[in-house]
């Protein structure tokens, strides 16, 4: 098991730039309403996530695939939906968007703003 395990809300809010949460959200309403609507019938949603490492470095490929399977009245409505991110493997295994060792290059002495004039008026 990980020492650093993924924060599973930011992983899902930085999956395809928070547009994958987004729509899992729509999705889960929209079939939590039809199963009330048509209760003899399912509806289905599933996320399938796959991972691949990325030459040889500390990055993988996460392919992502939204899926679901809604009940109508006289029939059903499927969709599917796949997009991939990337995402560094930091010490422990934790998958975040941007490395956690990467330097903040905001509040070092070369990028100090100068401090601006006021003018007399």
């Amino acid at each position: 098991m990980s020492q650093h395990p993924t924060d599973v809300t930011r992983f899902f809010e930085d999956l395809d730039g928070g547009v994958l949460a987004e729509r899992l959200g729509v999705i889960l309403s929209h079939a939590a309403s039809a199963a009330t609507d048509n209760p003899k019938k399912k509806a289905k949603v599933t996320v399938d996530l796959e991972i691949s490492n990325i030459g040889s470095g500390s990055q993988v490929g996460i392919a992502h695939k939204l899926a679901f399977k809604i009940p109508h009245a006289h029939g059903t409505q499927a969709e599917d939906h796949t997009t991939e991110t990337v995402m560094y493997v930091n010490t422990g295994g934790e998958m975040t968007l941007e490395p956690k060792n990467q330097l903040d290059m905001i509040g070092h002495s070369h990028r100090q703003s100068t401090p601006q004039k006021e003018d007399d008026q």
